[in-house]
């Protein structure tokens, strides 16, 4: 399988922010897309929406010009997965996510769906303890590192990582694959389920591509407001990373 496209084209400030639509049924989900599409173009299906409200709430998505990752995390036996992300072809979807497994990320590429394939490293809810629950030897960038470097070895669009190892990745694995980074907090919020978490600028600086942001934004006063704060500090620090916004 061949590795990542080389030159990856610039992303619009507007899709570096993927807002995860994690609420509960088609209506809240309709109500949130309809408010915030403009500002944002790009968002996040998972599993209890998409298990809610299937596929209307994608095609609300697309038909407003807007991107979907669909965040279904597949591990499965290899079969199973290639099956369903068959399932994803023409349905307007950018980016889904499987988990780092080698048989499985190669399924998901077997597919052929058209779709970018996102290999989850590490969950950001993981921390020390899952770490050693896994009686793995090496240290959590250890682990991402061996997961990212085996996902970009076999063709994967990019990887699903927190910001703290974003660093690592981009130094020891060049630029020419994306990085979806979860765990998005303004400085001093609560962390809620997360562990590995970091501010919208440092994850930017530390080289990640997408900021995944949902409640941060959700739970605002003024969501609108919200997403214009948060764009302006990635404005400023792309300036700085000299990249295109």
């Amino acid at each position: 399988m061949s590795g990542p496209k080389q030159d990856l084209p610039p992303i619009p400030l507007e899709e570096r922010v993927i807002f995860a639509l994690d609420v509960a049924d088609f209506r809240s989900a309709e109500t949130l897309i309809e408010r915030l599409a403009g500002p944002v173009r790009f968002f996040k299906v998972g599993l209890q929406l998409f298990f809610a409200a299937g596929w209307p709430v994608v095609e609300a998505i697309t038909r407003r010009g807007c991107k979907v990752m669909l965040d279904l995390k597949l591990y499965d036996i290899p079969e199973t997965v290639r099956l369903a992300v068959r399932q994803f072809a023409d349905r307007g979807i950018t980016f889904t996510t499987v988990h780092a497994s080698v048989p499985v990320m190669e399924a998901a590429l077997n597919a052929n769906a058209g779709v970018g394939i996102l290999a989850v490293t590490v969950l950001t809810s993981s921390g020390e303890a899952e770490l050693k629950a896994l009686r793995y030897p090496g240290t959590m960038a250890d682990l991402v590192q061996e997961r990212a470097s085996e996902a970009l070895r076999l063709g994967c669009t990019g990887v699903v990582a927190s910001a703290q190892e974003a660093t690592h990745l981009r130094q020891t694995l060049g630029t020419n694959f994306r990085i979806v980074t979860p765990g998005i907090r303004s400085a001093g919020a609560a962390s809620h389920d997360q562990k590995r978490i970091s501010t919208p600028g440092a994850a930017l600086l530390n080289g990640a591509d997408y900021l995944v942001i949902g409640r941060p934004i959700r739970d605002a006063a003024d969501p609108l407001a919200a997403i214009k704060t948060i764009q302006a500090e990635m404005k400023s620090v792309l300036a700085a990373r000299q990249l295109q916004p």
